[in-house]
């Protein structure tokens, strides 16, 4: 019922990049299941609050400003986590 109005009042990417990308963040840091609840959390707020400022600051719609800002940290979380694990594996 909550997801269903969501959509309907913020739009169907905003509403799906809160619900899965901080889980993908959480999943991509792994450890247990309390460290990828807490990177879920910080990072869904780091980002929100960084993409709310950008809105602001450079006048551009929030919603689209939200959604592309949670797809370039994760993309850039994802390779710092390729580079972390690349390295691991080769010491």
């Amino acid at each position: 019922m909550v997801v269903t109005s969501s959509v309907r009042i913020a739009g169907v990417l905003l509403v799906f990049s809160y619900l899965i990308v901080p889980a993908l963040a959480g999943i991509l840091v792994g450890g247990s299941l309390r460290t990828r609840l807490l990177v879920g959390w910080a990072f869904g707020t780091a980002v929100s609050v960084l993409a709310m400022l950008a809105s602001a600051v450079l006048d551009l719609p929030t919603g689209a400003t939200v959604v592309c800002a949670f797809g370039v940290c994760l993309l850039a979380l994802g390779a710092i986590a390729g580079l972390r694990e690349r390295t691991a594996t080769a010491a």
